[in-house]
């Protein structure tokens, strides 16, 4: 079912409500967050993420995307009926301008309820590569390596102990809302250590002070590429497990990539490894 209504006033409850989402405390204690962005919407909608409220600026939005009335918004959508009331608000600019999150945006923000995924519930395949990401300080290379792990097919994403909210701006925006399309566990560091200790998942580890080259590597099992801070690399309880530590080689005078792009290469590796032919 969907409603529609209209607000010019940047003081509406409402809209002072959704501009608070911006603080990650409100949104935990809601259990809700905010996505702005047509692409990643709709990333959102059909990957099961539920959408609340979606709000839409008519000068805003593209020629090639006029939403003007409830129609609209359903064939945009795809599908009529919800299964969660949806209320559709239509805003002026300034009221758009006080809740959007981007400089250049198109017109459309949504409050959606945050999916709750319990990695018991996580069914792998038989040689399942997951992505560990553990202590990520910013959350663009949050969202670049959650786009990454889209790009690359991994099973899972599992992140541990992250300074950086999973539904930040940043993050979904980074992702370009790949944040929706791969599946995504937060874990403590200790659970995160014994559920892929049963699944008999081989863990591997960049490190600037390995001596194996990353290539030298075989990826074709059951893996987990786990990426440490930046700053402070893999606490001591990741590092007294059997994790094996490789390297990127670099030619220049840096001592270690970006973990963003150390994450693409190694996926990218283990993808090449498994898409060979007989593999």
């Amino acid at each position: 079912m969907v409603s529609l209504k209209v607000i010019s006033s940047r003081q509406n409850p409402f809209i002072k409500h959704v501009a608070e989402l911006k603080e990650k405390k409100l949104r935990q204690q809601e259990g809700v967050f905010v996505i702005e962005g047509e692409k990643e919407m709709l990333l959102a909608r059909a990957n099961g993420v539920i959408l609340e409220s979606i709000i839409y600026c008519p000068e805003i939005t593209p020629a090639n995307r006029k939403l003007k009335n409830i129609a609209d918004i359903e064939s945009w959508l795809g599908s009529a009926a919800e299964k969660e009331p949806l209320n559709l608000v239509e805003v002026t600019p300034a009221v758009y301008a006080k809740i959007a999150y981007r400089e250049q945006s198109c017109g459309l923000i949504a409050v959606a309820k945050m999916p709750q995924r319990q990695i018991s519930e996580l069914i792998l395949k038989s040689h399942p590569l997951i992505l560990v990401i553990e202590g990520v300080e910013k959350p663009g290379n949050l969202g670049a390596l959650l786009r990454t792990a889209d790009g690359a097919g991994v099973d899972a994403v599992v992140i541990c102990d992250t300074a950086v909210d999973l539904y930040n701006p940043n993050v979904i925006r980074g992702s370009l809302g790949a944040i929706f399309t791969v599946k995504v566990f937060v874990l403590a560091l200790e659970e995160a250590i014994n559920y892929l200790k049963s699944k008999a998942v081989r863990l591997i580890f960049t490190s600037p002070a390995a001596e194996l080259p990353y290539t030298q590597v075989d990826y074709t099992g059951p893996t987990a590429i786990v990426l440490g801070s930046e700053k402070e690399g893999l606490p001591r309880p990741w590092l007294e497990t059997e994790i094996l530590q490789v390297k990127i080689p670099l030619c220049g005078q840096m001592d270690s990539l970006n973990v963003s792009c150390s994450g693409a290469v190694i996926l990218y590796e283990a993808q090449r490894q498994r898409n060979r032919p007989g593999k």
